[in-house]
């Protein structure tokens, strides 16, 4: 994921880690930046998973 507020570049998973101790946990549908606290909107489903198949299919170095 890319933090539209700083440009910082993590992954979802992160994004959820930075979101421990929130009322809202369960249930919401944003992911908070780790470095700036900004709270970025999940990414859809099949977006990520048209992301993973094309770096299967070309390698993680390559841009689209």
């Amino acid at each position: 994921m890319n933090c539209p507020l700083c440009g910082n570049q993590f992954r979802e998973e992160e994004g959820e880690a930075a979101c421990q101790g929130c009322p809202m946990l369960k249930g919401c549908h944003l992911v908070k930046c780790p470095n700036c606290g900004y709270e970025v909107p999940r990414e859809p489903g099949l977006l990520k998973n048209l992301r993973d198949w094309w770096r299967q299919r070309n390698g993680p170095g390559r841009k689209g």
